[in-house]
């Protein structure tokens, strides 16, 4: 599979991702890059991205980093820290493979603005399925 089916295939799957305007844009074996783009409706009352989508980029990295494996994988536990807040019209979250074990896999993923100011981080841990 090439790396456009790939993603092309990442992103058919579920409506979740569709809803919320969040692409997976580029897919290496260890990171990934889910992006979006921040419409009127992902805004909170202060004009800035909820904070429950900039979750949402970066559960959708870590996903991504288990099922571009061939695996399935649910999250079971995060952590995030919102260093600023989020403006902008887009957001791009960068994941990364920090440990991949027989069933457990520990991701670490960074949101950044369009202005390239790192606005979160989010460690999360992923149970694998059998």
């Amino acid at each position: 599979m090439t790396k456009q089916e790939k993603l092309d295939w990442l992103n058919s799957r579920g409506g979740y991702n569709a809803h919320n305007g969040i692409v997976i844009t580029d897919i290496e074996d260890d990171s990934c890059v889910v992006e979006t783009e921040l419409r009127p409706e992902a805004l909170n009352p202060l004009g800035m991205a909820h904070g429950g989508l900039v979750f949402s980029l970066c559960d959708v990295a870590a996903g991504v980093l288990v099922a571009q494996t061939g695996q399935k994988g649910v999250t079971t536990s995060s952590s995030m820290s919102y260093l600023h807040p989020s403006y902008g019209s887009r957001l791009r979250a960068e994941g990364k493979v920090l440990k991949s074990g027989r069933t457990i896999t520990v991701i670490e993923a960074s949101v950044y603005d369009e202005r390239g100011v790192l606005t979160a981080r989010g460690t999360f841990e992923l149970c694998k399925l059998k």
